[in-house]
């Protein structure tokens, strides 16, 4: 008995003696530079010792190389085809392999550790998730995607795992998935991600969901987040917060603290002037409208802000309206005092809307095919019984097929 036992633990050592002669092999074959070696070797070594950290470090390592001399040998070639076209999600399992089973295996001298392994397959990961997506395999795409973000997680890139999750979300987005672009955006948020857009999309989900509590807590989370530099957008989303919650003081007050703060931003005042129109705050959008084109220099802008300027006063023709329509359905005072009042605000409609008409034929000038523009100004044409181009007439007709 004894001697069995001796022998199967001469077994046992020369067992382990090999696999670790097989690594040194493994090892000194990618120090030499001899890669189809390695990985037949590596590939050898991996039978029954799927349960080791250091194999599967050294895996990646010889994954990762075979991948590199690909990539060499097609920008020698444009011709060559890779007999390991996955070899670089190969070594990406094999890295995060290896530090899920032990955090702190060490390399080989000269070979990378499993954090830097994953860094350095990151990049390669996302550029194939990104051409998965753009040939539509979905499937294919978000799986690369999701394992280039833990990658640069596991690297510490924060922004550039913060891009990808919100790549993921778009994918998501795409196939109409809410649940999940939901998921991936707030991966985004969790890694404080810079940049506005991610709060702004999950913003438009929690308004879509009608969450108005969500919507307040994600627009302060983005506050702290997003650079100074780059809150026009939030601060924007915030006052359709306000407007959505009835916070009509806090909307006002608000749109004055973001004109004096972007008081050169023809763009961001007529961001303000748009929230302001939509809330039947119409002497104030006009202040702040005038002071966008006091500055504006572009088309683009001075387009933007006649347009602003001409539905301030079309929007406000429509609530004159409004008020003559009561006033008809109204049992207070007598008919004729309703009757003078109705007539005083259609005079005073008809000045509104040849205001409007002014600051609508601006934008047509600058830009005749912007649709919303082109669609009112056959409205107030038609109000103020003006003949309507056939031009504008026929692109109007155009928007409807």
């Amino acid at each position: 008995m004894k001697k069995l036992f001796v022998l199967a633990l001469m077994a046992i050592m020369a067992i382990g003696s090999a696999y670790s002669q097989s690594l040194e092999d493994v090892w000194m074959n990618l120090r030499n530079n001899q890669i189809g070696k390695a990985r037949k070797v590596m590939d050898a070594v991996m039978v029954g010792n799927e349960q080791d950290a250091q194999a599967w470090l050294m895996k990646g390592n010889t994954y990762l190389r075979v991948y590199q001399q690909d990539q060499e040998r097609i920008a020698k070639d444009a011709s060559y085809v890779s007999r390991t076209p996955d070899a670089i999600i190969i070594a990406n399992e094999a890295f995060y392999q290896a530090i899920s089973l032990d955090k702190d295996v060490a390399p080989k001298t000269g070979m990378l550790g499993p954090i830097e392994g994953q860094a350095l397959c990151a990049e390669p990961v996302y550029t194939m998730a990104q051409k998965a997506a753009e040939s539509g395999n979905m499937e294919n795409a978000i799986k690369y995607y999701n394992l280039a973000a833990r990658d640069f997680k596991a690297a510490k890139a924060n922004i550039n795992a913060g891009i990808t999750y919100y790549d993921l979300s778009q994918l998501y987005k795409a196939t109409g998935d809410k649940a999940n672009c939901k998921n991936m955006l707030n991966e985004a948020v969790k890694l404080k991600f810079p940049d506005p857009v991610v709060y702004l999309d999950l913003y438009d989900l929690f308004k879509e969901e009608k969450d108005t509590v969500s919507c307040g807590k994600i627009l302060k989370t983005a506050l702290k987040n997003v650079p100074e530099d780059k809150r026009a957008d939030i601060e924007a989303a915030e006052l359709d917060y306000f407007a959505m919650t009835g916070q009509i003081d806090k909307l006002n007050s608000t749109c004055d603290e973001m004109a004096a703060k972007y008081e050169k931003s023809a763009a961001v005042m007529a961001l303000i002037a748009n929230h302001l129109v939509n809330n039947a705050q119409y002497e104030k959008a006009e202040t702040v409208i005038n002071k966008g084109l006091a500055v504006a220099v572009s088309p683009l802008d001075i387009a933007n802000l006649d347009f602003q300027m001409a539905s301030r006063y079309f929007f406000e023709a429509i609530a004159n309206q409004e008020k003559q329509d009561m006033l008809m359905k109204s049992k207070e005072g007598s008919y004729a005092e309703r009757a003078e009042k109705v007539n005083e605000l259609k005079t005073a409609q008809k000045t509104i809307l040849e205001s409007a008409h002014v600051w609508s034929e601006k934008v047509y000038e600058l830009n005749p095919n912007d649709v919303n523009n082109n669609v009112m100004l056959q409205q107030i044409k038609l109000k103020l019984l003006l003949p309507v181009p056939d031009e504008l007439k026929a692109k109007v007709d155009s928007y409807r097929h």
